[in-house]
């Protein structure tokens, strides 16, 4: 399969008639995603390293859905299928289970064939118990083995075998190590109503990369893990005509003023479409990607282009009621700009949010 793209110029039809303004839309088709990130080589790593932190405990054995199979069982075979088309970019990889601690895939140098083969090495049945104190506390001898940025994937229900007798939460650990080390928690969750977690709930506290993902999306919407360790970078173009069918489009960029993350009358009006659009279409979902231009630090900026993000997901939640599991945030700062920064002109493109809907 590959990614199939074309510029062209819709009229949206929505429920309740025509929608009349002309919108260019980049038209993603089904002819497979998978194929098109092995071969394209204008990648950008957004993280150089990747830490799998697996739920293996019991929890895990509750059916997913109406599959016939159980949430353990799910993860595993989307963690399979996502390793064979992940692109070789030199990340470092580590796998381990901490229910109890068991290392799976030592940390490394990224290798398909070696990956696929430790995830073929996983229990059959989740069993254990849920230890996550212990798994935190133990990331720390990973992590310090480390350089650059790293992306730890979580996979808890916020349980906590290890809670009492004294011992700091696992907020606590996790708010440690992301003062210590350059790391974003990407924290799965298949929490049930029951279950409380101030690392669930508190997750945001941790830094402006971290966040916490339901475990629906996380496995319905590959882009989560994707985004995580790689973006595509934005000065190239693929452009192939195809008549296979659509699963995606993107919309033009959402412009932004020095230093502002306020929406111009122009974006509300083209996001009063797209929430018409995603309202009408509950099986779809947008990624908001939020971006600057390079003036100022690199801290600075990451954390202005997720409020430019999140202010686009706000505005269609407060004033649309767009349900928020279609929205997916994604924020990489000065990362991929799109023009050159030394023009007046080529900061300002530079200062945007993407916008990209897929699920279709």
């Amino acid at each position: 399969m590959k990614i199939k793209k074309t510029w062209v110029w819709m009229v949206l039809l929505l429920v309740g008639g025509f929608v009349s303004n002309l919108w260019a839309f980049e038209i993603i088709t089904a002819d497979d995603i998978r194929q098109k990130i092995i071969v394209n080589t204008d990648l950008i790593k957004t993280a150089d390293n990747a830490i799998f932190l697996f739920d293996s405990s019991s929890s895990m054995n509750k059916p997913y859905k109406d599959t016939g199979m159980t949430r353990y069982e799910v993860a595993k075979k989307t963690l399979m299928e996502r390793n064979t088309y992940f692109p070789d970019l030199g990340h470092t990889f580590g796998f381990y289970l901490y229910t109890p601690w068991k290392e799976i895939y030592p940390v490394q140098k990224y290798d398909r064939a070696k990956f696929a083969k430790a995830l073929e090495s996983l229990p059959q049945k989740a069993t254990s118990a849920t230890f996550l104190t212990d798994g935190l506390k133990r990331l720390d001898g990973v992590l310090k083995k480390l350089e650059g940025k790293t992306a730890v994937f979580l996979y808890t229900d916020g349980s906590d075998t290890n809670q009492g007798g004294g011992r700091k939460k696992p907020v606590a650990y996790a708010q440690e190590l992301a003062k210590k080390y350059d790391v974003c928690f990407y924290i799965i969750t298949t929490a049930d109503d029951y279950y409380s977690s101030d690392l669930l709930t508190r997750a945001n506290e941790l830094n402006f990369c971290s966040r916490v993902i339901a475990f629906d999306d996380f496995i319905n919407r590959p882009g989560y893990n994707s985004e995580a360790l790689f973006t595509v970078k934005a000065t190239k173009k693929i452009v192939t005509i195809t008549d296979k069918k659509i699963v995606g489009i993107k919309t033009n960029n959402f412009l932004f003023d020095f230093d502002k993350t306020d929406l111009s009358a122009d974006a509300r009006e083209r996001l009063s479409i797209l929430a018409a659009f995603l309202k009408a279409n509950p099986k779809a979902f947008t990624a908001l990607v939020g971006h600057t231009d390079n003036t100022g630090t690199e801290d600075y900026n990451l954390g202005l282009s997720y409020k430019r993000a999140e202010s686009i997901g706000r505005y269609l939640v407060d004033n649309f009621q767009v349900d928020p599991s279609q929205l997916v945030l994604f924020w990489f700062g000065q990362l991929n700009p799109v023009a050159d920064n030394e023009t007046i002109e080529g900061r300002r493109q530079n200062r945007r949010v993407e916008i990209l809907v897929g699920g279709i």
